[in-house]
Formats: structure tokens, sequence, C-alpha cells
């Protein structure tokens, strides 16, 4: 399945004490396509210590060790594209520090797709989600969609992907892990409908600086990134400095003064961010003919429940059930298709709101 070469690779890639500055350091820049130890061995020595060195020479070379790797690899149903893989995209090649290994669950043919990355602070307004889940669905007819797993933006993100099933979601941990624990369903279903990716081992827990280095895959991956919330300070806005890095165009959605989670964007803007209220800025920018999705017709009981929470702001089904005079089975179905078409939001504990 994997030539030597990306077996090497892949087997330097699973010890942890190996970064991605590391194994380029080893294979001096990608360019060669085996490690150099002896020439290399001081640098590690003195990054690793003496005997995680010794343990990663004597590991590397053991067969018994690789069988156990690639043996749990594929249990796990995990792709491995190095940067020797003719499925690595070239792209990503040319980022600072690139990703020797992406460990890969689900489509891993999404990766020569057309990307475009979107993401955004955890902490986001309603109407702005709404908003970028809209834009988002409207730019998968173009692109494969790039972000993270966050609440808030890239939660988002997702909703308005998944159902096209153009979504890669890039982890700064290992696939032992789900950060943040609530989207765990909402990760399984892109591991089956879209791709996750990783440069992290599965036992990897997540760690405040992979999130930091993570960012530079999503951009690196990516000809250009939308940023839809964003305070002063935020991982959104580290990503779109791996972009401007990267030279990537960078987007933003604008906001008014005064709102905290929108700070970042217009300062992004200020400083030549271009300004996105519709899929058609950012399309326009590429080349792409803007065609608006048509919206469907609610069915009548759609209308009777989508008029009552935007009266009422809020309800739980029961209560919903009984005044509507619909039984529960087929409420929830109402509520599922209207949650789908961003006119509804689920606020848990069976708790409804309209949009």
């Amino acid at each position: 399945m994997y030539t030597k070469e990306e077996e090497n690779l892949i087997v330097l890639a699973s010890f942890e004490a190996l970064t991605a500055k590391h194994l380029n350091v080893l294979y001096s820049g990608f360019e060669k396509t085996l490690p150099d130890f002896e020439k290399h061995g001081s640098f590690l020595i003195k990054s690793v210590g003496e005997g995680v060195y010794n343990k990663i020479r004597s590991n590397f070379g053991s067969l018994e060790y690789r069988t156990r790797l690639f043996n749990a690899i594929e249990a796990r149903n995990i792709t491995c594209v190095t940067v020797f893989s003719p499925d690595y995209p070239e792209r990503l090649k040319h980022i600072y520090n690139p990703p020797a290994v992406l460990f890969c669950k689900g489509n891993v043919n999404l990766l020569k797709d057309r990307l475009f990355a979107a993401v955004g602070s955890r902490r986001s307004l309603q109407n702005v989600l709404k908003q970028c889940t809209a834009v988002v669905s409207e730019l998968t007819g173009a692109f494969t969609i790039v972000t993270g797993l966050a609440d808030g933006g890239d939660t988002a993100v997702i909703e308005g992907a998944k159902k096209s099933g153009k979504i890669i979601s890039v982890l700064a941990y290992g696939f032992d892990h789900v950060y943040p624990a609530v989207n765990a369903q909402l990760l399984k279903s892109i591991e089956e409908n879209g791709l996750v990716v990783t440069e992290y081992v599965p036992s990897v827990p997540p760690k405040r600086f992979n999130f930091l280095e993570r960012n530079r895959i999503i951009a690196g991956l990516s000809e250009g990134v939308l940023v839809v919330s964003a305070g002063k300070k935020s991982g959104a806005l580290n990503t779109a400095a791996h972009a401007v890095e990267a030279g990537r165009s960078v987007f933003a959605f604008p906001y008014s003064l005064g709102i905290t989670s929108g700070e970042g964007c217009n300062a992004l803007i200020k400083d030549g961010a271009r300004l996105v209220t519709e899929a058609k800025d950012i399309l326009d920018e590429y080349g792409f003919e803007y065609r608006p999705e048509k919206a469907r017709e609610l069915t009548a009981d759609e209308i009777k429940v989508y008029a009552y929470l935007k009266e009422f702001g809020g309800a739980y089904v029961h209560v919903m059930a009984e005044e509507l005079e619909i039984p529960a089975y087929k409420l929830i179905a109402v509520l599922s298709m209207l949650e789908i078409d961003n006119f509804v939001v689920r606020l848990g504990g069976n708790k409804y709101s309209a949009l």
C-alpha cells in the first residue's frame, strides 16, 4: 500500500517527540527520501535527548515496531498521505514546516479538489453563524471547504458544507481524542461523509500549542481563507496570519462597532483583507459564476412551527407539540428539516429557537 520511502516517513512521524521541524531537517527539506541520522544526530540529541534519540533510531529499524504500527493504522481505518505520496497537496508542500504525514479518515480524494478555508471563533453571534452557514453552503459549488472543529464559527462552517460532503476538518490532536467533546458526533459524520486530517499520531492529546501549529495546515491547504468571526486575539486570526505568510488571499465578514467577536475581522479588513457579505464576493474573486441557491418551499407544518418560534423566541418540543397540536414524533422531524435549512437552532434539552 505504501512505498518504502512512505513507510519510513510514517514510522518517523509516529514518534511523538519528533515535530514537523525535526522531520524537515532529517529529510533536508524533503529533497531526500531517506532520513540522515548521521548528519543530524547531534541536532536531534540536543533537541529530544540522547535516550529518546537512541530509542527512535532503534525502533525505526525494528520490524516488530513497524508491523505493530501499520497494523494499528489499518485497524483504525487511517490512511497516511506523506509528502512522497501522489495525493499530497502540492500547495501544502510550500508552506513553512509542511507536515510530513497527514493521517486521514474519510474521503482522501477531497485533497485533490480546489480547497478554500473558512474559520471563526467560539464566541460568535447567532446571526453571524447563520450567515456563515449560508455562505459556505454556496461556496461548496466551487470548493471543498477546510476548517477546524471548534464550537461556534468552525461548527457553523461544517454545518454549511457537510450536506455536500465537501468538507475537510483539520484536527490539532490525534484520533484517540475529540475536542471539544460536544462535537464527537459531528466529527464522526465528517469521517463518514467528508475528510478529517491531522499531522498527529492517534495518541497525541489536544494541547494549546498544537492548535496554533494546526492552523498553518488549514491555511496551507487552501487557496484563500474566510474569517467569519474573530476577537482581537483568536485562533482565526492566527490562521489568517499563516495565510498571509503563505501568499493566500484573506477574506472577512465586516462588523458594527462594539462587537468584540468581530474586532479581529475589522482589523483584517483595515489591513487589506477582502470584505465579504455574500458568497458572490469570494466566487467573483476566483472567476466563478455566481448562481444563488434556490430556497425550497416550506410545508404547512414547517411554516406553522417557524412562525410559532419567531413569535415566542424559543420553546420546548413537548410544549410546541401540545400548543400546535402536532404529534411529538412528527414535530421532531419538522424541526430537523428546519434546522438543516437554517431556520431554527437547537438550544439543548429539546428546546429550539428561530434564527
